[in-house]
């Protein structure tokens, strides 16, 4: 059984993503670095005390079919 691709996977939490990944440079999913087709996943919500943690994550492209 293959891993699902990165763009359904599960999202983690905003706490503890390491920089790579909560900068957009990483794959939110699998962590390999990002170049040109990366996909949106949205944004992760975090809060500590007044100070908004917000991140826009970003995922590997969809495998291309073959």
């Amino acid at each position: 059984m293959t891993a699902p691709p990165c763009a359904s996977a599960p999202l983690p939490e905003v706490y503890g993503l390491p920089w790579e990944q909560s900068s957009g440079r990483a794959c939110v999913a699998c962590g390999k670095p990002l170049t040109a087709g990366a996909v949106s996943r949205g944004h992760l919500r975090g809060r500590h005390g007044v100070h908004v943690l917000d991140v826009e994550v970003w995922c590997c492209p969809e495998p291309e079919e073959t």
